[in-house]
Order: C-alpha cells, then sequence, then structure tokens
C-alpha cells in the first residue's frame, strides 16, 4: 500500500504543494522586478552599460514603443508603472505564501489579481503595439497564473470556510 492509497494523504499533502506553487511566483516576480528595477538603473546610467543582471526591458519598450513616435519621458512613466505594478504583486505572493492556511484566502486573491491584471494589461499593450513576438508569452504568463490559482482553489486539502484564517483575520 503506497501513501497515496491512504484515505486522506493527498489532501493532507496538497497545503504544502500550494504553498510551493506560491513561493514560486513570489521568487520569479521578485526576479522579474530586479532585473527590471537593474535595467532601468542602466538606463539612467546608474550602473554600467556592460552590467550584465538587467533585463533589458526598458530598450525593449523603447524599441516598442518607437511605432508611434512615443516620447522618452512617457517611457520612462510606462517602465516606472511596470515596475511598480511587478514590485507589488511580488509582495503580495510574498504574503499569501507566508499567510496560506486554505482555500479562499483574501491574500491570494490579492497575489493573483495583481499578478493576471499584469499580465492582461501587457496583452492589451501587445495589441495596441503590435508587439505579436511577446503577445504570446504574456499569454502564456496569464494562462499559468490563472492554472495555478485554480490549482490552489480547487485541488483537494485544507478548506478555509468564512475566507480568513486566524493569521489573515489579525492583519
Amino acid at each position: 500500500m503506497s501513501r497515496a492509497d491512504i484515505p486522506g494523504e493527498p489532501a493532507r499533502l496538497a497545503p504544502g504543494l500550494k504553498r510551493l506553487l506560491l513561493a514560486f511566483w513570489a521568487i520569479w516576480l521578485s526576479l522579474v522586478f530586479t532585473t527590471n528595477v537593474l535595467d532601468g538603473a542602466k538606463a539612467l546610467k546608474l550602473l554600467d552599460k556592460d552590467w550584465l543582471f538587467a533585463s533589458g526591458n526598458y530598450h525593449f519598450l523603447a524599441e516598442t514603443t518607437k511605432r508611434y513616435g512615443t516620447p522618452d519621458w512617457i517611457n520612462g512613466v510606462l517602465f516606472l508603472g511596470v515596475l511598480g505594478w511587478e514590485g507589488l504583486a511580488a509582495i503580495l505572493f510574498w504574503v499569501a505564501f507566508r499567510l496560506y492556511r486554505g482555500r479562499g484566502s483574501r491574500w491570494v486573491y490579492a497575489a493573483f489579481t495583481a499578478g493576471l491584471s499584469l499580465w492582461a494589461a501587457f496583452t492589451v499593450a501587445d495589441e495596441v503595439f503590435i508587439a505579436y513576438t511577446v503577445e504570446a508569452v504574456h499569454l502564456r504568463l496569464f494562462t499559468a497564473q490563472l492554472a495555478t490559482l485554480l490549482a490552489i482553489e480547487l485541488l483537494p486539502g485544507t478548506t478555509n470556510h468564512g475566507g480568513a484564517g486566524p493569521e489573515e483575520r489579525q492583519n
């Protein structure tokens, strides 16, 4: 008899998997945010142009928006907006990871709302700026995050009726 054959065993292990999924998105978004901040620092010449740990996304943004003659200052505002959005999503995923106790967590929904809306906004911007080469990437990220949310909410495990655990009610 394997552990999977023991009644209740998968449900007992599911919360750990769900927290691992939240940790993945928190770590990944933190890295994306960091490489974009460093890329912004390169664009502002605060870091040497040869600095390697940077995303290259600021240059990509400027090239993409060039189609409509977008001024540099608007590109800077757009990039700052993306940084803020990514940073917020990363923080919310860390909080969701830390406080996760079961389905219906307001922090899980807040994190996924920030993440999914970021990818949705990128996808709309890809259409506006005819950036079809990256649109598929943004749609895959949207789909991956949505699938993760569905896994967290639909896989068996701890049910948190009422939407907030004791730790969440205090915050």
